[in-house]
């Protein structure tokens, strides 16, 4: 009896160390990017200063704004990814693409489940970029830059959920 109890409550502790641990490692990632985002504000005005005074020419100037504006939505896009996290669901997405699958297990669907919410997230994130570049709130070349790469990641989110559906074809032969 006196052993069980101790078994449930080491249970308890290791289970809110668990939650603890990844609601800091949460919280920290948010203040970090935070401070990044302020950061490459601060970059800005200073090569703006500079690009003003003379002391950086324009082409110069127009490749580190670039980059700074590239750093700075970067940071934006993972503080919106914190925000949007679990607002939506993508359960209807994640039936019928376990409709497709042979042998549908909980650990299949669950795989199945995170990558449609990583895309989702994606999808989300380019609206956002898409917004801003309609507001003119970032320059062209940095848009396409960044729809570059979530376009890259779009197609490896699509590439695992196929090798999901084809691994699940392929155990049943």
């Amino acid at each position: 009896m006196f052993e069980e109890i101790i078994f449930v409550l080491l249970v308890l502790i290791v289970m809110v160390g668990v939650f603890g641990y990844s609601s800091y490692r949460d919280r920290r990632t948010v203040k970090e990017a935070e401070l990044a985002a302020v950061s490459a504000k601060e970059k800005i005005h200073i090569a703006e200063r500079k690009f003003m005074q003379g002391k950086i020419r324009k082409p110069v100037f127009e490749l580190i704004l670039d980059e700074l504006e590239e750093e700075l939505i970067s940071a934006e896009l993972v503080l919106f990814r914190f925000k949007k996290r679990g607002s939506f669901s993508v359960e209807d997405k994640v039936l019928e693409v376990v409709a497709k699958l042979d042998k549908p297990t909980k650990h299949r669907r669950a795989l199945v489940e995170k990558i449609l919410i990583s895309a989702e997230l994606i999808r989300q994130e380019v609206s956002l970029l898409e917004g801003k570049l309609m507001k003119h709130e970032i320059k062209q070349s940095v848009f396409e830059k960044l729809i570059k790469d979530k376009e890259h990641e779009l197609i490896r989110k699509e590439k695992e959920l196929t090798d999901i559906v084809i691994k699940s074809a392929d155990l049943k032969n």
